[in-house]
């Protein structure tokens, strides 16, 4: 039956994922917060093996977040299957000015149990001392004191020594003292004694982080190290493949480099990281210092800084990295002379790092400095911010780094020079962080009692499409371009693209039209792209283009590499509606691949469709591999500058082909991811396409077995085999045979296609666009299918479709 100690220590010898309060309490997340560390834990692992352990010292080192409380963590579970007791405490987590302060909160339930015979050799001085430090042992003590003079902390070393001694007596003992560089005076002290004076079958395992060491646990350390008493181990970084095993659920790989490249090797960080990015169209995170928030210890770091050395954290928080001390000493409000000496405690602590150009400092991790930034007054920040962007101005530095300040502060219509930067920064920073720009652009249009200039509240809108605020960006378009009289091709065809986002494709069809019929003679690659804009819009609908417009889309602009791309793959995919053979639409494909191979960081940014038409149609022709690794492109560009506009269809587009490959895990995993982001967006049609996908998921039968010939298309490998059998089909409503108590089972094809059009809400013009007929000989269909059906209005007829769709699916 476990004691009371066995229950405590054991929780305690639980190891952190990197973090000392941070104790995974499961052998699953043990086993993940060791993830690249078993040599490491090998090699002390034969330090217990031996029947003399051989230095009384394990001396783990590391920067914050390595894993060195895991692996003691891990090395104390080990000790005891092999009947050690184990003790743990961690420095900091003890009062102030408690003298051995770690000693005391280690031992003390162990003393706890502790029967007389366990002190009843020590003399009534030492017992009275012992006790001072030891709360347990007050009941045995006559009186319960602290030594007071240097002479009485010797004396209280060695009667330390000698109770840990009398401890390790039964079964050997295993003292893990993690967070040593948080540990005081007395207890570094200590640990000297017992290393110079070593207790027999005790053996101390320390962790501590060698930036912050006090200077005299630096030299002790130091001398063990040398004289050969310690057995030290230095955590270096982990490689990517070990370091993601510590993950506590699976991410979407742009998630997942993003997050391995801030983590820098650092198995604690990637998890913290993981369980508290912000991605506001992912899984969201724990609300800031919530009590699962993996960064609350980083609290502790800051509870001991001077009062100048906290305001200089703050006035960090607030700028971008990496600064210097002069614009440093401006937004805190200080000397610089203070500044610097704000910046020297906090390099110090290991907050403030020096960055990589000289006379720059950073913070140590983007955690860190979330926590300065969110322990600072929301007001002094406000007044922190105005005094960097002044600073900034008198440099004459970039709009985007002055818009940074000026964007967090209020604005008034006098400062015209604020109003330019911010319009300035907008432009420039749109298709890096279109939330950014829309937020800059907001504070100047807020300014203005008219609504400010047509021209920026159109950039505006822009800028809350591509940042997925569909709803306001729609309303913004609708107010403003209905407002003016003048053209604006580009606005009409971002309009357009918000409808299409939204589901709404016969309105963004009429108004593609539209644009298209007043675009000038020359206006050639204005009419491009709105002949782009108009097929895809088709193609979304699963409406077969008309040939006069598949055939415009031929007239490929030499300028655009990106346009040119988009319009060959839309050619290709509208080909193939219409039989034309593999052979040409191969050809189309393939252009449009070099093109899209040849686009840097950033025209890929700005044609994120480019991407995904060209992923779309390889994808058609079999080439699955290069299509997802083109998705997966698009998708870590969309994600890193929060372009989250065309996230939804990126990730159902890479997880319909990842079902067809068979991996039903990772199309899972993007089917709940584009569900979630269709969900911030605010469009239900993105929504319904993620439903759907994870419909097809969960269905069993053959639906989620790998296709014979995915990802071998011919123009990937020769050497590979031919094609297999095709995949075996989707139901669709569309296309399944009529059910006999509709009664549309009477209906022609062709009476049956437009009938299922009428349910979608398709006007007469838009199916005679859609279908490539007039619109008299729609209406011709239609007086047909309500003479057949005995039907008097198109609501009754979408509510029979609708019906049928129920019976059938």
């Amino acid at each position: 039956m476990p004691t009371r100690e066995d229950t405590r220590h054991a929780d305690h010898a639980t190891a952190p994922w990197g973090a000392s309060d941070s104790r995974p309490t499961t052998a699953d997340g043990r086993a993940r917060a060791l993830c690249g560390r078993t040599r490491e834990l090998t090699a002390l692992e034969r330090v217990l093996d031996r029947d003399d352990p051989g230095v009384p010292l394990i001396d783990v080192r590391g920067d914050p977040w390595m894993g060195k409380s895991a692996l003691l963590g891990a090395l104390g579970d080990l000790a005891r299957e092999r009947g050690w007791t184990v003790a743990w405490a961690a420095g900091g987590s003890v009062p102030e000015g408690l003298v051995f302060g770690v000693f005391a909160d280690a031992l003390d339930e162990l003393l706890s149990s502790a029967g007389d015979q366990t002190v009843a050799w020590l003399s009534p001085h030492h017992l009275s001392w012992l006790a001072g430090i030891f709360p347990a042992l007050s009941w045995h003590a006559p009186a319960v004191a602290l030594p007071a003079n240097p002479s009485e902390h010797h004396h209280v070393l060695h009667a330390v020594r000698s109770l840990l001694g009398r401890l390790g007596t039964r079964n050997r003992l295993l003292l893990i003292l993690d967070d040593m560089h948080l540990a005081d005076e007395a207890s570094v002290l200590l640990v000297q004694h017992l290393l110079r004076h070593p207790a027999p079958n005790v053996v101390l395992a320390l962790a501590h982080r060698p930036r912050q060491d006090p200077q005299s646990l630096r030299i002790l350390l130091g001398e063990a190290a040398a004289a050969g008493r310690s057995a030290r181990l230095e955590l270096p970084p982990l490689p990517d493949e070990d370091i993601s095993g510590v993950l506590p659920r699976p991410l979407l790989p742009a998630h997942l480099r993003s997050l391995l490249h801030t983590a820098q090797g650092r198995p604690g960080l990637l998890r913290a990281l993981a369980l508290s990015a912000p991605w506001a169209d992912d899984a969201p995170g724990a609300p800031p210092h919530s009590p699962a928030d993996p960064s609350m210890p980083l609290l502790r770091e800051f509870r001991g800084l001077s009062s100048l050395g906290r305001t200089v954290a703050h006035a960090a928080a607030v700028l971008q990295e990496p600064f210097d001390t002069a614009l440093l000493a401006q937004a805190a409000q200080a000397g610089e002379d203070e500044a610097r000496a704000g910046v020297d405690e906090l390099v110090r602590l290991d907050i403030l790092r020096p960055g990589t150009a000289r006379g720059t400092f950073r913070f140590r991790d983007p955690l860190v400095r979330r926590t300065a930034h969110d322990t600072a007054g929301a007001a002094w920040q406000l007044g922190a911010h105005a005094r960097a962007a002044a600073a900034l101005r008198d440099r004459a530095a970039s709009p985007a780094r002055v818009a940074w300040h000026l964007g967090h502060g209020a604005l008034t219509g006098q400062d015209g020079d604020g109003v330019r930067i911010l319009q300035e920064a907008a432009r420039t920073v749109v298709w890096q962080r279109p939330d950014r720009a829309a937020g800059w652009l907001r504070a100047t249009l807020g300014t203005r009692p008219d609504g400010g200039d047509p021209g920026q509240r159109l950039r505006l809108a822009t800028a809350l499409a591509l940042s997925g605020e569909l709803a306001e960006s729609l309303a913004l378009f609708d107010r403003t371009l209905a407002e003016g009289s003048a053209a604006h091709p580009d606005a009409e065809l971002w309009r357009a693209r918000v409808l299409r986002l939204l589901g709404r494709h016969g309105e963004a069809a009429d108004l593609l039209e539209k644009t298209a019929a007043n675009l000038a003679p020359d206006a050639h690659e204005a009419r491009a792209r709105t002949t782009g804009a108009l097929l895809a819009t088709c193609l979304e609908a699963a409406e077969r283009p008309r040939p006069a417009l598949v055939e415009d889309a031929g007239a490929v602009p030499e300028a655009d590499p990106a346009l040119q791309a988009r319009l060959l793959a839309l050619r290709a995919l509208a080909s193939g509606r219409d039989g034309t053979p593999d052979g040409g639409r191969a050809e189309l494909v393939r252009r449009a691949a070099r093109l899209a191979d040849g686009l840097g960081d950033e025209p890929a940014r700005r044609s994120l469709d480019t991407l995904y038409w060209v992923a779309r149609a390889e994808s058609e022709l079999g080439r699955d591999t290069t299509a997802l690794a083109r998705l997966e492109r698009a998708l870590d560009l969309a994600l890193r500058h929060r372009l989250r506009y065309l996230v939804p269809e990126l990730a159902v587009e890479a997880g319909r082909i990842l079902l067809e490959r068979g991996d039903t895990a990772a199309a899972l995993l993007h089917a709940d991811h584009a569900r979630r982001a269709a969900d911030r967006i605010g469009s239900g049609f993105q929504a319904d396409a993620a439903g759907r996908l994870r419909a097809r998921i969960d269905r069993p039968g053959p639906l989620g077995t790998p296709r014979p010939d995915a990802g071998k298309g011919s123009a990937e490998t020769a050497a590979e085999p031919g094609p297999g059998p095709d995949p075996v089909p989707v139901p669709d409503p569309e296309n399944r045979p009529a059910d006999p108590s509709t009664g549309l089972d009477r209906l022609s094809e062709r009476e049956r296609e437009i009938s299922v059009l009428v349910s979608k809400g398709r006007t007469n013009q838009q199916i005679a666009r859609a279908l490539a007929l007039s619109p008299k000989t729609v209406e011709t269909y239609l007086a047909r299918v309500f003479k057949k059906l005995a039907l008097c209005s198109r609501a009754q007829l979408a509510a029979l479709v609708g019906m049928e769709g129920r019976l059938t699916g």
